[in-house]
Formats: structure tokens, C-alpha cells, sequence
């Protein structure tokens, strides 16, 4: 026999599903709900009589009947041949979303949300689908209710402010409410806004990409370079800068050829090159390469680590922009160090085809994802001896001078 503390339990898993609220909303169709037990058999009332009876005595004084919301028990009359007639449960029922929240202990949860329902539908009747959705999360959000639609109001009124956030002046609400609720007033400002309000290009929050989607001014990632011709140094005294991406983007610098290297001291120890740029691409700044257009205008060279992950970077890099060019990821300048190699930690490896790399670049890239040259192998480029990376930039320079009719500074 089922007891009272079960079909508690049932209750708050049901509960925890949203499936009554949804119903409450009239979202979907869940009542009656009937409350699935197991019926004692005829042997069962035999041999365990005066158990049985108290538990369902239990039952009943758990129920709605008793204890006015909650769960209702129909009885049904049985006739058993030792015992007679007996009174027993046919079914257990909840008739609606206020006996579960009765039954669960969540009355007042249930109360906050009829609370939110009525504000939304007052307020902004199209989060009515956000509503059937997420009704749990609505619950949580109940105390900040007056606070998020003044948000999404103030995006309505003026879309694409291109401000901070602090500097919206939206009366009660400051830059951090908006930062800690940022999935949900994206989840609803992309129900409410028109289409041109909306960068749909831009999607998750990594990297602004809530203020990008809907033109918030942010801190903007940052792009570290230097100058590897003096002659370009900013007002002739800066050669080493980091800038905002935007305006790198826009700087769209007068060079030849750009390098790229994902150590910071090969960054700052890249040896003078007439007309060169060098970017430190460490981290995510990789990526953010992409977003600078005058790059397919340039000589581009990567340089990164001899191992798997160095083959991902570049072949990522070369997706973008396929003119990309290795420097010392070659397999002569991996035998040439092999006193130095090291292994590579297994969970940076890249195993998987890639797509981007060259003939030669494949064919090293597949030995070391094999292990056909050791386990594990990698030669970090910061142990390259210094003379091979003189000696690497000034072959790039003659090879390019030498080469086809390209309006170079040799």
C-alpha cells in the first residue's frame, strides 16, 4: 500500500517537471493525474489485515478529503471471501496544479508564480511562451520581475543603444543586474525585438556576446602586436602596443607581412624584418584574427609549437585565411631539436582529421597524432635555438624578394 510520504514524494518530483504549472497555465493538458500504486492483493488482506487497514486509515487521513487539498483517494467496496466486504483504494488522484503544490509543500512557490503569470500577461503578454517553458525559472526570477521588464522595455524603447550598460540610466537597475541576468533577458529580449534589433550572427555569452548581440558597447577583447620595422613605430616612438580589437581592425596597419606566434617571448624576441608586423596570438586571440580584414592583403605566417595542438591552431588560423603560412613546424626543424623534445599533456592532443594543413604539414601532423615518432612528442618553439629563427626570417625575406612580381620592401 502506498503511503502518504510516497505520494509526497511524487508530488515534489512532479512538481520539479513544471508539468502543473504548465497545466495551470493552461500550456497542457495533466489533470486528473492519477498517482500510480500498487493494489494488495486478496492473500495480502488475509495475511496482513489490521497492517493494511491502518495504512489505509493513514492514506486517508493524508488526504484531501481530511486535510482539504492534496491528493484524493477513491474508494471502492470489494468483496473478499474470508473478510467480507472491504473498503479499499480504486485510485489516487491530484485534480489540479493546487493540490500538487499542496501535497509538495509549494503553496507559496505556486502563489509567486500566479504572481509573475499575472505581471507578464499585464506587461508583456509574448514572454507567455517563455513562461510555459521555463515556469520554474519564473518562480526564482519573481522578486526581480519589475526590475528585468524595465530592461526589456528600455531595449524595446531604444534597440541597439551602442552604450554600456551602465550607462543606460534605467531607473533601479545597474550594469551588474544586467551581468548576472544576462541568459535570461537574452532568452526574452530575442522573443521581443524586432529582427534588426538583433545580431543574430552573435550567439552565447563569451566574449560580450550578449552586448554584441544587442548593441551594448563591452570591454572588448584586446590584441597585443609589435612592430618589427621601426620605421612604422607609432608616432615614431611606439613599436609594442595592445589595443582594442576594433580599433586593430580599423588600424589596418601599412606592412608587408604579419607574424603570429603563440609564445609571448618569441613575441617580444621576433628579430627586425623591413615592413613586418608581428601579433602575439596567445590564448583566444587566435580567433579574434578573423575579424581583421586587411589580414588577406598581407604576407601571414603562423609559428607555434611542433605537436598536435600547434597543427590544430594553424589549420584553424588557415580556415580563415588560407593564404596562412607555417614557419618552423616542419618536420627538419623537429628532428633537428630532438634533444629537446617534450610530451605533450593529453588533454591539449588533437586527434581528429584537419582539414587546413598541407601536404607536409599533414603528413608530420598524422605522425605525431599517431605517436609514430614517440609518444607524445612536442618541440615547444621557444626552444628552438635563436640563430634557426634569424636564420628562418631573413629565408622568408629573400624567398619573397626572389619570388613573383609583388610590390614588396626588400
Amino acid at each position: 500500500m502506498i503511503s502518504p510520504e510516497e505520494i509526497r514524494t511524487r508530488a515534489r518530483k512532479l512538481w520539479m517537471s513544471g508539468a502543473p504549472l504548465r497545466a495551470w497555465l493552461g500550456a497542457e493538458d495533466l489533470f486528473p493525474y492519477s498517482v500510480p500504486f500498487r493494489k494488495p492483493s486478496a492473500q495480502e488482506w488475509l495475511g496482513r489485515f489490521a497492517e493494511l487497514r491502518s495504512a489505509v486509515e493513514r492514506l486517508e487521513a493524508g488526504s484531501k478529503a481530511s486535510q482539504g487539498a492534496g491528493y484524493a483517494v477513491v474508494f471502492k467496496e470489494v468483496a473478499h471471501q474470508k473478510l467480507g466486504r472491504l473498503r479499499v483504494p480504486e485510485s489516487i488522484v491530484f485534480e489540479n496544479a493546487e493540490d500538487v503544490a499542496a501535497c509538495a509543500g509549494e503553496s507559496a512557490a505556486l502563489a509567486r508564480f500566479a504572481g509573475v503569470a499575472q505581471a507578464l500577461r499585464r506587461r508583456e503578454p509574448r514572454l507567455g511562451d517563455w513562461l510555459a517553458e521555463q515556469p520554474l525559472r519564473a518562480i526564482e526570477v519573481q522578486g526581480d520581475l519589475p526590475r528585468l521588464l524595465a530592461v526589456v522595455e528600455h531595449f524595446q524603447a531604444h534597440p541597439r543603444p551602442m552604450r554600456y550598460a551602465r550607462e543606460l540610466g534605467i531607473p533601479g537597475v545597474d550594469s551588474k543586474f544586467i551581468e548576472e541576468n544576462r541568459a535570461l533577458l537574452g532568452a526574452w529580449l530575442d522573443r521581443l525585438l524586432p529582427a534588426e534589433a538583433v545580431d543574430a550572427t552573435v550567439r552565447g555569452l563569451v566574449d560580450g556576446g550578449f552586448e554584441r548581440r544587442f548593441g551594448l558597447r563591452c570591454d572588448e577583447p584586446l590584441i597585443r602586436f609589435r612592430w618589427l620595422d621601426r620605421a612604422f613605430m607609432l608616432d615614431d616612438r611606439i613599436a609594442d602596443a595592445t589595443v582594442p580589437l576594433s580599433e586593430f581592425a580599423a588600424y589596418a596597419p601599412r606592412c608587408e607581412r604579419v607574424f603570429v606566434t603563440e609564445n609571448r617571448i618569441n613575441f617580444l624576441t621576433l628579430p627586425g624584418c623591413a615592413g613586418s608586423l608581428a601579433i602575439f596570438g596567445g590564448g583566444y586571440a587566435i580567433d579574434r584574427l578573423g575579424s581583421l580584414p586587411w589580414l588577406r592583403e598581407k604576407l601571414l605566417y603562423y609559428w607555434g609549437d611542433i605537436d598536435t595542438h600547434g597543427f590544430a591552431i594553424l589549420s584553424r588560423l588557415r580556415r580563415r585565411w588560407a593564404h596562412t603560412r607555417s614557419l618552423l613546424m616542419d618536420r627538419d626543424t623537429l628532428l633537428g631539436h630532438k634533444e629537446l623534445w617534450g610530451e605533450e599533456p593529453q588533454d591539449r592532443r588533437c586527434l581528429h582529421d584537419l582539414d587546413a594543413l598541407d601536404g607536409e604539414e599533414s603528413a608530420l601532423y598524422d605522425d605525431l597524432r599517431f605517436d609514430r615518432l614517440g609518444e607524445r612528442v612536442r618541440l615547444e618553439q621557444e626552444r628552438i635555438g635563436y640563430a634557426q629563427v634569424l636564420e628562418a626570417v631573413a629565408r622568408i625575406r629573400r624567398q619573397e624578394c626572389s619570388g613573383v612580381n609583388r610590390d614588396s620592401i626588400c
